[in-house]
């Protein structure tokens, strides 16, 4: 029979209406309770490590979730991680870098509506990531991933694209890794999982000194320079296409030779959901590479600024772009081998 922690972080699943609306309030016991038969799966710990809404965790909770889970690793078969929606893509990314090697299948889940509530997805939601497990446990299937509305998304490739549908997560640029239908789990995928990482993360250091900036029509150049000026580690930006940035009329490029003259990444992602970016088609893009940006390829915002986090503490800024470029845990597309003479 298999073994279960189930760590309970808050989040909408365990909310109940306060004085100034939701909260978090509910023990993870409590929340198993909802779920007839939720003891059929196995032997279920419930430890209560954290009670916040998804929107107030950070780095340091990361960090609390991930050292959690290494040192119960040997102790059970799987994880489910009970989590807010709204930065749950965040964690799942997060934890992905973090946890190098780790040998048991952690599934992390949520709800879009306080589970007990009519109509609510909590419970549904619960006894998937339950169904998911014990099929990611038999199949002997590592990492870290999101089960939602009965399906299976890859940790650092999901995304919350959904404010109010129960459908509110989707994977992005990368296959689903299964779904559940009429009770009966289908793996679909496995991703690839590298034991080691070109970087070393095991003191579970997070560098939060990153700006992510949205660009526009009209964006200010100065703002960008002001922004070189405060000196963080990084720079992402939310360019538009393909990696689109401009230089005419408001022209971005000066600010971002400026960032590389003083060793600070540039990262240049789309603000288009799917497909990333490529800087190589378009001379507004082009521009940027011959300045030394860095192309966020096809990661997922999540994964380009928890991936930053986790590489930043022990990377020099010269490296950091072949260091992003370096699949960790399938969340960028690896380019094809070529054979040729």
């Amino acid at each position: 029979m298999a073994s279960f922690l189930v760590i309970s972080t808050g989040g909408t699943i365990a909310s109940r209406a306060g004085s100034n609306g939701l909260v978090p309030s509910l023990p993870g016991e409590e929340l198993l309770s909802f779920v007839p038969g939720v003891e059929r799966f196995g032997e279920i710990t419930v430890l209560d490590l954290l009670s916040k809404d998804s929107s107030n965790m950070s780095p340091e909770d990361w960090k609390m979730i991930a050292a959690c889970l290494r040192a119960e690793e040997r102790y059970y078969d799987g994880f489910l991680v009970l989590h807010g929606t709204d930065t749950m893509a965040y964690s799942a990314s997060a934890l992905s870098f973090m946890l190098p090697g780790f040998e048991k299948p952690v599934v992390l889940t949520g709800s879009m509506e306080p589970i007990g509530v009519p109509g609510s997805d909590a419970e549904d939601n619960i006894e998937g990531a339950f169904s998911f497990l014990s099929a990611l446990i038999e199949r002997k299937q590592k990492g870290v991933s999101i089960a939602f509305h009965n399906r299976l998304i890859h940790g650092p490739r999901s995304q919350k694209i959904l404010s109010h549908e129960s459908t509110a997560f989707s994977s992005i640029n990368y296959p689903q890794l299964g779904y559940r239908e009429n009770g009966t789990i289908v793996l679909q995928h496995a991703p690839v999982l590298h034991e080691k990482y070109p970087a070393d993360v095991g003191a579970l250091e997070l560098e939060t000194s990153i700006f992510l900036v949205t660009l526009f029509p009209g964006f200010r150049s100065r703002y960008l320079s002001h922004l070189a000026d405060a000196g963080p580690k990084a720079i992402v930006l939310e360019a538009l296409g393909l990696g689109g940035v401009p230089y005419l009329g408001e022209n971005l490029l000066p600010a971002i030779a400026m960032c590389r003259e003083r060793n600070i990444p540039v990262i240049i992602t789309t603000q288009c959901v799917y497909g990333g970016v490529d800087l190589s088609v378009y001379e507004v893009g082009r521009k940027t590479l011959d300045l030394g940006a860095i192309s966020g390829k096809d990661m997922t915002r999540e994964a380009i600024i928890t991936k930053l986090m986790a590489v930043l503490p022990g990377t020099d800024s010269k490296h950091i772009g072949n260091i992003l470029h370096s699949n960790f845990c399938d969340e960028i597309e690896e380019p094809e081998c070529t054979s040729g003479t």
